[in-house]
C-alpha cells in the first residue's frame, strides 16, 4: 500500500498528497517514472492541509493516460499515478472527442466488434460468457482517442458480456454503459443479431412538427394496465398497453381503444429506459416512476414478459409503439439525463473517474439534481452520449418526441445541438422538458431552464405558472387558483390564455409553453381541490376541475393531460407516489364508468381545437393581432378569437353569479358547457362555472 497519492491534474501537473503519519518533514524531490521515461517533478508550492501535506508539481514531458506511471520520493517510496482533474480540462476533451457513433458491441454473423471509451485506464479486458455458462476473459487493445476495441471471429449472438478496467489502482466490473441488451437487473450486456428484432411496419403517424397542434397524453406503462378493473391478459407490462378489446366493467372502453377515442396526438411515457429501484425478477416487491437511470439505451425489464431474455424487452417494447403508431397516436419518451441512480455503480466513474459529473471548486460533487450524480453535460463526451442515445431511440424504435427531466440542469449547447440534429434526421419530433431554473456550477446564463427561452431553438417547457395560477399553489394544498374560485392575479390569468407569450410573461412563442394542472408529480388536481375545498360538494369539484382542463386545452400553447385527470384520478392524497404501491398509483378503470360524461366533455374541446386554428396559433404576432381577453369584476373570462374566416368566443366561469352577456351579433353556441351545441343565441344566461364556446362566421 502506497504511503503518499499522486493525481495527474492537468497536462503538465502532478498533484502529490503525504499523509504526516508517514514524514512530517519536507520531500527533497519527487519525480514520475513510467512507459521507459523518467520525467523530473519540479515543487511549486506545499501547504498542511490537516494531517496531509499538500505538493503542487510541475513537469516538462507528456504522460499517456493508457499507460501506467509511478511517482517516486526522494525515500524512494512510490505511489501509483491516478488520474485526477486533467479528466475535467478543455485540453482533455480535445484530444480525447470520439467522434464515430460505434461504441458498444455490433454483431456480424462472421465476427462481434466492442468499443468503448476510456482514456484512462490502464488495461481493459472482456468478460465473454457463451450460452452454456463458460466464460472467458479476454485483454482489449487501445486504439487512439480514448477508445479499447476488441475484434473477435466467430458467431458470438446471445452471448453476455461485461468488461473489466483498471483504473486509478483497482480493477473494476461494469456493464456497457453503451449497450442496448441486457440481462435481468442490468448484470450483464448482451450481444444481439438486429435482424432478430420485431419489425415495426407502421408509419409515424402524420404530424405537422407543430408544437401547437400537439396534445400530449402523460402515463405510465404499470400504472395505466395493473388494476384489477379492467381484466388485462398482461397486467403491468408492455404487452397489456396496446392490448385490444380491453373494457370497464360496465362496457366501455379501455387501454388502448380508450386512448385511440379520446383525440390525444401523443403519449408520453414515464421512463422506460433501464431504471433502478424496482426488481425485474420479482415485479411486484417494488415500486418506481423510473427516474433512476442504470442504463440508458436499454428498455426496462420490469415491464416485460422475460426480463433475462436478450431480445423480449426489446421486442415488447418495439411492438408497443408500433401498436401506438397504427392506432394514430405518437409517442414522447421520458428522458433522464441529468444524473445516474447511483454514481458508484453506474459505469463512467468505472472508465474515466471524475469525468462524467460536476465537481465544486473544492473537488466535491456537485448535488444540484438531488441525486449526488450531477451528470456533466458540458463535457463532449457526455454531451454526444446523450445526443447519440437520443438519435438512437429516435431511429431504432421511431420515438416522436422527448421529454427532458430537470432540463434545467443540461446546458444551452447540448440542448440546442440535440435539437438541431433530431431536426436533420426528422423536423416533426417534439422536445421539451423541466425547464425549473436550479442552481449548478455553470451559471444560470448556461443551462437550459424556461427563463433562457431566448437561447434555446423550438424546446418547449412546462409551464408551473399555469399550473399555479389555474389549481393553485403546488406546494400550498389549502391555496385556491382561478379554477377553485380565486380572483387573485386575475392578469396573470389572462397572459396563460395569451400562451403566456404576451407582454413579455414568461415565452417568446406560445409553443415554448406547456400548459398543465396536473401531472405524475405532486397532488392530482381532485385531491388538491378537494382539501382546498373542504365545504364543496363532489359535483363542485368535478365542476372546477372541468374548468380548469379546459382553460388547459383552449388557451394558446401546448396541452398537456395526466392520464386520470379527466375522470377525476386520486392517488387517496398521496403527493409523491414515486414509490407508493400500485394502489395508490394504478388508473382505476371504474371512475370512466362513473364519469363518462366528463370524458365526452374532454374529447368534444379537443375536436374544437383541433378544427380551429385559431387554437392553434404558432406566431406571438398573431395571438396579438386575433385575440382579446377581458375579465369582468366577477372574474369571468371572455376570451375573443377573430381571423378571416372564423370568430369564436370561449367564456370561462369560475363562479355561481348569475350574469347575462348580450351580443351585437347572432351566434351558435358549440359548446353549452356540458356537451356539443348548435343554438343560434344573441344573448347567453350563465350561472354555473363551466366552459362556453360561441362561433360567427
Amino acid at each position: 500500500m502506497s504511503k503518499f497519492y499522486s493525481y495527474l491534474d492537468d497536462f503538465n501537473q502532478i498533484t502529490i498528497i503525504v499523509p504526516l503519519k508517514y514524514r512530517h518533514d519536507f520531500a527533497g524531490f519527487f519525480k514520475a517514472i513510467g512507459n521507459d521515461e523518467e520525467i523530473d517533478l519540479e515543487i511549486i508550492s506545499s501547504e498542511l492541509i490537516g494531517e496531509e501535506r499538500k505538493y503542487i508539481t510541475r513537469f516538462d514531458g507528456y504522460i499517456l493516460l493508457n499507460h501506467t506511471y509511478f511517482i517516486y520520493d526522494d525515500n524512494d517510496e512510490t505511489s501509483e499515478l491516478f488520474t485526477g482533474k486533467i479528466v475535467r480540462t478543455e485540453l482533455f476533451d480535445d484530444i480525447y472527442y470520439y467522434e464515430q457513433s460505434d461504441l458498444g458491441s455490433s454483431y456480424r454473423r462472421d465476427r462481434t466488434k466492442f468499443k468503448i471509451w476510456t482514456p484512462t485506464a490502464k488495461h481493459m479486458k472482456l468478460e465473454l460468457t457463451d450460452k452454456q455458462g463458460k466464460i472467458q476473459i479476454i485483454d482489449m487493445e487501445y486504439d487512439n482517442q480514448g477508445v479499447w476495441y476488441l475484434r473477435l471471429r466467430g458467431n458470438y449472438e446471445g452471448y453476455r458480456y461485461r468488461y473489466i478496467s483498471y483504473v486509478n489502482g483497482k480493477e473494476h466490473i461494469l456493464s456497457d454503459p453503451y449497450g442496448r441488451s441486457s440481462s435481468a437487473n442490468g448484470k450483464y450486456s448482451y450481444v444481439i443479431d438486429t435482424s432478430k428484432l420485431f419489425k415495426m411496419n407502421h408509419q409515424r403517424p402524420k404530424f405537422s412538427g407543430l408544437m401547437t397542434d400537439a396534445v400530449i397524453y402523460e402515463t405510465h406503462i404499470r400504472d395505466f394496465t395493473i388494476s384489477s378493473s379492467i381484466n388485462a391478459s398482461f397486467p403491468g407490462k408492455y404487452n397489456g398497453f396496446t392490448e385490444k378489446n380491453l373494457k370497464t366493467k360496465k362496457g366501455n372502453l379501455a387501454g388502448i381503444d380508450y386512448l385511440n377515442d379520446l383525440g390525444i396526438t401523443h403519449i408520453q411515457l414515464l421512463p422506460i429506459f433501464d431504471f433502478a429501484g424496482v426488481d425485474e425478477l420479482n415485479p411486484d416487491k417494488l415500486y418506481n416512476w423510473g427516474y433512476n437511470p442504470e442504463q440508458f439505451n436499454v428498455p426496462e425489464g420490469w415491464y416485460s414478459t422475460d426480463p433475462d431474455d436478450p431480445y423480449v424487452r426489446i421486442n415488447e417494447l418495439r411492438q408497443l409503439i408500433d401498436n401506438l403508431h397504427k392506432h394514430n397516436i405518437r409517442v414522447v419518451m421520458d428522458v433522464v439525463f441529468n444524473h445516474v441512480y447511483n454514481i458508484k455503480t453506474f459505469p463512467f466513474e468505472k472508465v474515466i473517474p471524475g469525468y462524467g459529473y460536476r465537481f465544486d471548486s473544492d473537488g466535491h460533487l456537485t448535488n444540484s439534481s438531488g441525486c449526488e450524480s450531477d451528470l456533466a453535460t458540458e463535457r463532449r463526451m457526455i454531451r454526444k452520449f446523450i445526443i447519440d442515445s437520443v438519435l438512437y431511440w429516435a431511429k431504432e424504435y421511431k420515438i416522436d418526441g422527448f421529454r427532458f427531466d430537470l432540463m434545467g440542469l443540461i446546458d444551452v449547447k447540448t440542448m440546442n445541438t440535440l435539437r438541431q440534429k433530431l431536426d436533420r434526421f426528422r423536423s416533426d419530433i417534439i422536445v421539451y422538458g423541466e425547464g425549473w431554473k436550479m442552481p449548478t456550477i455553470l451559471g444560470y446564463e448556461k443551462t437550459a431552464h424556461m427563463h433562457n427561452k431566448h437561447l434555446l431553438f423550438n424546446v418547449g417547457h412546462f409551464n408551473d405558472k399555469t399550473r399555479e395560477i389555474i389549481k393553485g399553489a403546488t406546494f400550498d394544498i389549502f391555496q385556491k387558483g382561478y379554477a377553485l374560485g380565486s380572483k387573485a392575479k386575475i392578469d396573470d390569468v389572462k397572459n396563460i390564455v395569451f400562451g403566456s407569450s404576451q407582454n413579455k410573461f414568461l415565452f417568446r412563442y406560445p409553443a415554448q409553453s406547456i400548459n398543465y394542472i396536473e401531472c405524475h408529480d405532486n397532488h392530482t388536481f381532485f385531491d388538491k381541490a378537494s382539501k382546498a375545498l373542504k365545504e364543496a360538494s363532489v359535483e363542485e369539484i368535478k365542476k372546477r376541475q372541468r374548468l380548469a382542463t379546459s382553460m388547459i386545452v383552449l388557451s394558446q400553447g401546448v396541452p398537456f393531460i395526466h392520464c386520470g385527470q379527466e375522470f377525476y384520478r386520486s392517488k387517496k392524497g398521496v403527493e409523491n407516489s414515486y414509490k407508493s404501491s400500485d394502489e395508490i398509483n394504478q388508473i382505476n378503470w371504474n371512475l370512466v364508468d362513473d364519469n363518462q360524461k366528463d370524458i365526452e366533455y374532454l374529447k368534444e374541446l379537443l375536436r374544437i381545437r383541433k378544427k380551429y386554428d385559431l387554437f392553434r396559433l404558432t406566431a406571438p404576432s398573431k395571438i396579438r393581432d386575433y385575440i382579446t381577453v377581458a375579465i369582468n369584476e366577477e372574474g369571468t373570462i371572455l376570451y375573443k378569437l377573430k381571423d378571416e374566416e372564423n370568430e369564436l368566443i370561449v367564456i370561462f366561469k369560475n363562479s355561481y353569479t348569475e350574469e347575462t352577456f348580450n351580443f351585437e351579433n347572432r351566434y351558435t353556441l358549440i359548446f353549452n358547457g356540458e356537451t356539443r351545441n348548435r343554438k343560434i343565441v344573441t344573448k347567453l344566461d350563465v350561472n354555473d362555472i363551466t366552459t362556453y364556446i360561441l362561433k360567427r362566421k
